[in-house]
């Protein structure tokens, strides 16, 4: 394989992330557990549940759920239900949703491979930096100027990654599986708001641990699956056309173990979402609802919602008029409305009888969204700006960088448990909730995953809110 190809096989099989890096990836870890809890309800997951159920029982948890069965059905079961309420993380280097894929690859391959949790946090914490050093060179082109939906393109390829080191795969068998993985690595951006944007993550994940289990096998790729004339590069036009970039500091002393290796989850770090919607939403959302707390308006003072965002924005939030709930996530008028109108924007915001909401949708055509080019100078998805012009001629303004769970602005460790608490409940009945956090408090701990793959799995009927 290829020179890069094989620093990138060898940081798979053999980097060691530092503590401070394993400490991110297990927070990681246990907040998309929260959310794939909560997302095993939704319809999306349900109807891919049934379709695991049919095929058959085995050894791999389907989170949520009481079933187990194959690892390819459980890590697409399990990727769906993660991203299913788009609740789940995000990062700004792959823009990408890493943990939804990367979790149930992890999860089922080290089912199978009765892996402890370290191992699991591990191969976490390497396949996070496989997608990095994708999205370095494939992004922005692959992303802003092309309809590839990087959550399942790169995620593919990271997930991928994660599965091989939680089987133990050494560096030639890790480089086949990335290249397997390639001829698998899709997803379009047309489908946002619909059930298959959760999809994307689910054969993400299942794509991911089949390319490893094979390399495991024996099975082989092309050396340039990645970077070759018609390989992944050139194929999704990537803003590079070679992987220089993502290697740099992997040909420095010491490689992949080497002290000039740089992580990313600690350089730039893991977005948490504290509200289900996209993320392009949030700086608003942050701003209407500090401003109703502060100032006490109620929606009928509302006359005017102006948002100014960054261009990315308006090219993510494609709903005007949202039909559905998986619409909703991608409106800024029915979000900021939401907002506006509850005080709140939660799970339950997003139920069906919510989005048909007389009171919401009365407030959604006084929102206008512009773009202000002077936001793209930063990253993506940080700026907004708002002014609410209420009755009597009052006007409220305010602005963000960045939302609240982004890297700069960290979610709180209470922020962090209610989420999870809140998520589980959908789930699991009585205490089960409170024991599965506590275990994933200290998840490098764990002997084994399955033991904590069973935590997941509801005895009794929860309910779902």
């Amino acid at each position: 394989m290829t020179r890069e190809v094989a620093l990138l096989a060898e940081f798979v099989a053999r980097a060691a992330p530092p503590p401070q890096a394993r400490d991110r990836a297990a927070a990681a870890v246990r907040d998309t557990v929260g959310v794939t809890l909560a997302g095993a309800v939704e319809p999306a997951a349900r109807l891919v549940q049934a379709m695991a159920s049919d095929e058959g029982r085995g050894r791999c948890a389907v989170v949520g759920t009481p079933l187990r069965t194959g690892a390819s059905w459980a890590a697409l079961a399990n990727g769906v239900a993660a991203h299913a309420l788009d609740y789940d993380d995000m990062c700004f280097v792959s823009l990408a949703h890493p943990s939804c894929a990367l979790l149930p690859a992890a999860l089922a391959a080290g089912e199978m491979a009765r892996a402890s949790g370290r191992a699991l946090v591990d191969a976490y914490g390497v396949g996070f930096e496989i997608e990095c050093r994708l999205g370095k060179v494939m992004n922005p082109r692959h992303y802003h100027e092309r309809g590839w939906h990087c959550t399942s393109t790169i995620g593919t390829i990271g997930a991928a990654a994660a599965a091989a080191r939680v089987l133990g795969l050494a560096p030639l068998e890790a480089g086949h599986a990335l290249g397997i993985a390639a001829s698998s690595a899709c997803g379009l951006k047309e489908n946002l708001g619909s059930m298959v944007k959760p999809l994307h993550a689910g054969m993400a994940a299942r794509n991911g641990v089949t390319a490893a289990l094979l390399a495991r096998r024996g099975y082989t790729a092309s050396e340039r699956s990645l970077d070759g004339p018609q390989g992944l590069l050139s194929a999704m036009d990537a803003q590079q056309e070679t992987l220089a970039g993502a290697v740099v500091d992997l040909e420095g002393p010491g490689g992949s173990t080497g002290p000039a290796l740089q992580w990313e989850i600690l350089a730039t770090g893991i977005t948490v979402k504290l509200y289900p919607s996209c993320a392009a939403t949030h700086p608003t959302l942050d701003l209407l609802l500090d401003l109703r707390r502060r100032e006490r308006f109620t929606a009928d003072d509302v006359e005017a919602i102006e948002i100014e965002v960054d261009s990315m924005t308006p090219r993510l939030l494609i709903y005007d008029w949202p039909s559905t709930d998986l619409e909703g996530k991608f409106s800024m008028p029915f979000c900021a409305a939401a907002a506006v109108v509850d005080g709140e924007v939660g799970i339950g915001t997003f139920a069906p009888d919510r989005i048909h909401a007389s009171a919401i949708r009365a407030v959604m055509p006084k929102v206008t969204m512009r773009v202000d080019p002077a936001f793209d100078a930063t990253a993506p998805l940080s700026h907004a700006r708002v002014t609410l012009r209420l009755r009597g001629g009052r006007v409220l303004t305010a602005a963000a960088d960045g939302a609240r769970g982004y890297p700069a602005r960290p979610a709180s460790e209470d922020e962090l448990a209610a989420k999870f608490k809140a998520c589980a409940r959908r789930t699991l009945a009585g205490d089960a909730a409170s024991r599965a956090w506590a275990a994933l408090a200290d998840v490098e701990r764990v002997e084994e995953v399955s033991a904590l793959a069973d935590l997941l799995m509801p005895t009794v009927a929860a309910g779902v809110s």
